[in-house]
């Protein structure tokens, strides 16, 4: 018997990069069954279909399906990969205009963007726990929801026993980059990272000699030799928005050279920077609506009108690649090392052990075994901190449903620059989601 995998939010323009990775792999991961499962019945449908007739024109002996039964989906699974977006790329782009006509980030996963996000998936993404331990309570469930750093807080507080592993692939892109910068493989790189999601810095990049190449990379950049990395991924490295994304994360490290940052840091530290890209005639949610969204549910209707998918393919990225390599390693067991989303415990010494983390770890059968990182930083440590209380708040408003709560959590947002601005942004907001949030009293 082979493995059943479920794409919960199946209908996503995220899923063809992870279905042509499952279906080139299919082998190896021993992938007998392969279910799209999404609430939303006409996208499920548009990417169902072109699965179904793309699978077997290229010969695969997967079956697949689609559904919105989630009863049918979820009985017998063995894996979900789960990226939901409660209220679409529409409402994320409400959300920025918000932001942006307040003068603050709009950006999905940071700032209030991030917040209101937060408060529409969390209890979407408990109650699909709920389900997966009902019906399949063996399976394994790897997250690609954002925002990822609070959806994780929620999911480990929750769920503590729950086979879950919280993941991103914005480090393994960034490093993906550094190697590229190198002329290296990444595999014949060791990186040491620590931090949240979206919030982290990398402290050594191992060679395969064992030489530390953060001091050269570290040296190109304040000597004004590089003033960004080239994008290791190929469907975003035209686009615009990567490009100044990280051009900035490297101009980000010439101000803070001790560690090479995460690119998302640049709406904490340079946030003033960062929103002179920002439109609110045309959000990033407009652009993907316009762009990524508009061309695959085109080229799913062209092909299922064609009856053929012959002339069609999939762009198999780093999105897929990452989610599909940490369930290889989770089958056979590998212990292969990748960053992941979980409990510190002790993983960094000087920090809350029952806060989640983004650490390097050792991923098997049995799930994730963070690595030691020691001792982190004053600096570092602090602005962990506060976003770390900003988090764990936006949990407690989400489950509580207390607008005391809320408020406070916008308040530790490093982003709001004070209370009229972040009342006002977070009244707004609840206006505009009040089909999506809890209630807020």
């Amino acid at each position: 018997m082979g493995y059943k995998f479920v794409m919960v939010g199946g209908g996503s323009t995220q899923s063809p990069g992870i279905l042509e990775v499952l279906r080139q792999r299919a082998e190896e991961l021993n992938l007998s069954e392969l279910v799209l499962y999404d609430n939303d019945s006409e996208r499920v449908r548009l990417l169902g279909q072109y699965t179904e007739m793309y699978y077997r024109e290229t010969g695969s002996k997967v079956q697949v399906s689609y559904t919105t039964d989630i009863d049918a989906a979820f009985t017998g699974a063995d894996f979900l990969f789960m990226q939901i977006r409660p209220g679409l790329n529409k409402q994320r782009a409400i959300d920025e205009k918000i932001c942006i006509q307040n003068g603050v980030i709009g950006q999905e996963t940071c700032g209030l963007g991030g917040f209101s996000f937060a408060l529409r998936v969390i209890p979407a993404v408990l109650d699909i726990i709920r389900k997966v331990k009902e019906l399949c309570p063996n399976a394994w469930i790897l997250n690609y929801t954002n925002p990822e750093a609070i959806l994780s807080e929620a999911i480990y507080r929750e769920f503590p026993e729950a086979r879950v592993l919280c993941i991103c692939d914005m480090p393994i892109s960034i490093e993906g980059a550094i190697a590229s910068y190198f002329n290296k493989e990444l595999r014949d790189l060791t990186l040491s990272y620590f931090g949240l999601n979206h919030f982290g810095w990398w402290t050594h990049i191992y060679d395969e000699n064992g030489q530390d190449l953060l001091p050269q990379l570290r040296e190109d950049v304040v000597s004004g030799k590089i003033d960004t990395l080239l994008q290791s991924n190929e469907e975003t490295k035209e686009d615009q928005y990567w490009i100044n994304t990280y051009r900035q994360m490297v101009s980000l490290f010439k101000r803070f050279p001790d560690y090479f940052p995460n690119c998302y840091l640049q709406y904490y530290l340079t946030c003033d920077e960062a929103m002179k890209h920002d439109s609110v005639d045309f959000t990033r949610g407009d652009y993907v609506m316009q762009g990524r969204e508009k061309r695959i549910y085109e080229e799913c209707r062209r092909v299922i009108q064609a009856g053929t998918a012959k002339d069609s393919s999939l762009h198999a990225g780093v999105h897929g690649n990452y989610i599909v390599d940490i369930a290889y390693a989770i089958i056979h067991n590998t212990r292969e090392r990748f960053t992941v989303n979980k409990k510190n415990h002790g993983a960094i010494s000087n920090f809350d052990p029952e806060a989640v983390v983004e650490v390097p770890a050792y991923v098997g059968s049995m799930g994730a075994e963070t690595i030691n990182i020691g001792a982190i930083p004053t600096f570092q440590k602090g602005l962990m901190e506060m976003q770390k209380a900003y988090e764990k708040l936006t949990v407690d408003a989400a489950l509580t449903g207390s607008y005391q709560t809320a408020l406070e959590a916008v308040m530790l947002n490093k982003t709001i620059p004070n209370y009229t601005v972040g009342k006002k942004v977070l009244d707004e907001l609840y206006e505009a989601n009040r089909a999506y949030w809890p209630e807020l009293r």
